[in-house]
Formats: structure tokens, sequence, C-alpha cells
């Protein structure tokens, strides 16, 4: 009786903090800016505001996860406000309990008149980001990548473009091309572009990613994400369920707990 008492009060304080971690460190008036969400603790007199890569001394051992929001409409520039799509909390407890940074970056990338360009954009983007942090004495070995929808696509994609750059990353209902109901409608991005991309994808030589999917994703159920399985190695890891969130679940994540677990053994699980 005792232990199990000692159980619902342990769990109903990490049900506390949960709830209370998202809005940690972030500031209401970065809107549109790339910034930091959270800071190492090694940092403490940097300021919540702070948005210059370069204007912060890291020491050799620090450490950033890249969190890359969703893309709504990439024909529409402008389609994003920069404080949507904020990570979840279990991947901001688990920064927290390993003392990583995250940078939020943020992008207006668009198509341009190219259908799925957008994509290579915010790689390239990712990239100049990747840089900065590598001038302010972070090693991309100790630079990890994390986001939602086209933003987690933007990282398998980042896995064949520019894979010395990073580490690994946890990937969030990774998604292209719109949603399966919009195929007939809009038949080349799901039909043509999505496969060209997905062939490229497949050239990468490591995708080292942990992969949160949903079963009612109208973009992305886990099934539609196999291709991306090898049987001979470890990675990447598919986790898939359902919290009848569809497409948003990790925000509304009723595995939580286990997720955020599941976070902290990924990036425990090699050299850290």
């Amino acid at each position: 009786m005792f232990s199990t008492f000692v159980r619902v009060i342990l769990t109903l304080i990490f049900l506390l903090v949960f709830s209370s971690c998202s809005t940690n460190g972030i500031s209401s008036n970065q809107s549109g800016k790339s910034r930091f969400l959270f800071l190492q603790k090694e940092l403490p007199n940097i300021s919540e505001k702070l948005d210059e890569i370069s204007s912060i001394n890291f020491h050799g051992q620090s450490k950033v996860i890249i969190w890359m929001h969703g893309t709504d409409r990439p024909a529409i520039a402008g389609n994003l406000n920069c404080n949507d799509d904020m990570p979840p909390d279990s991947l901001m407890l688990a920064a927290n309990k390993l003392n990583i940074s995250v940078y939020y970056l943020c992008s207006n990338a668009t198509d341009s008149g190219i259908k799925g360009s957008f994509i290579y954009k915010r790689v390239l983007e990712l990239e100049e980001t990747i840089n900065l942090f590598n001038e302010a004495g972070i090693k991309s070995h100790n630079i990890y990548l994390s986001g939602f929808s086209a933003g987690g696509w933007t990282a398998l994609m980042a896995a064949k473009t520019i894979p010395l750059k990073f580490n690994k990353g946890v990937l969030f209902a990774p998604a292209f091309a719109g949603p399966r109901y919009e195929t007939r409608f809009f038949p080349v991005w799901r039909k043509i572009i999505r496969p060209k991309q997905v062939k490229e994808i497949l050239k990468a030589e490591k995708l080292e990613f942990l992969i949160f999917a949903y079963e009612d994703d109208p973009f992305n159920r886990p099934i539609e994400l196999e291709f991306l399985i090898n049987k001979e190695k470890p990675f990447p890891e598919i986790i898939g369920y359902s919290c009848n969130e569809g497409h948003f679940t990790y925000r509304k994540d009723c595995e939580g707990k286990k997720t955020y677990e599941r976070i902290i053994n990924f990036f425990q699980s090699s050299e850290f």
C-alpha cells in the first residue's frame, strides 16, 4: 500500500513538472526570431533574450539541440509565427536533465515557384546555423537536431546533405508533401516530389534518429516512414502510437513520460 502511494505521489510530481516546463526560459517578445529556449547551467548570467550565437563563449564540452518547426504552406511567404511549434515538454525536460541548450531555428523559407525547394533552403539555413555554433566553440559532434513535421523532414534531408555537421537527432511526426487526403487534388507532391526526396534521404550513410510517429497522423503514419528502416542497423528507430491528437500529438502526448525516458535513453545510448 505504501509503495503504491509513493508511486502515485512521484507520478503527480513528474506531471506537475512536465506541465510547467513548456514555457520555461521562453521570452514572449522573441516572435519571429531564432533564439535560445534553454541555456546551459554553466551560463547562468546569459540573458534569456539573447539570440546571437557568436556572443556566447561556449566551452569545449557544450552541447546544443537545434529545434526546427513545421511549415504550413511553403508557397506563402511569412506563413509561420516563430512562436509556433514549440519543442515538446519531453524534449525540454530531457535537455534540462542532460544539460543541453535548445536553440529554436526560425525559418520562413518558401518554394518561390519551385515545389519542394523550401526543404533544401531549410537545410542550407541549418548548415549556416551549425557553422555559427562551430565558430562559437561547439563541435559538430555535440550538435543534435530535433524537429516537428517539415522540421523533422529537414533533419532527414540534412543526414544526406550535411552528415558530418551534426551528431544525431530526435524527430516528431516528420512530414513532407501534404496530407494523404490532398493527394487526389495535388498529386505532384506525394506522387512525384516526395518520392524524389525519399530517394535522396535513403542515400544517407547514417540515419541516427529516434522518430515518434502517430497512427492517426494524416501526413505520415509509422507505415509511411518504414522506408527509413534498415534491418541491419539499429537506427532510425520509429516509435508509433496514437493519442487521438493526429499530427500534433507531440503537443498533447499521452505517452509523455515514456517519450521523455526514450529521449534520455537515446542520447545516453552512445557516446555523449
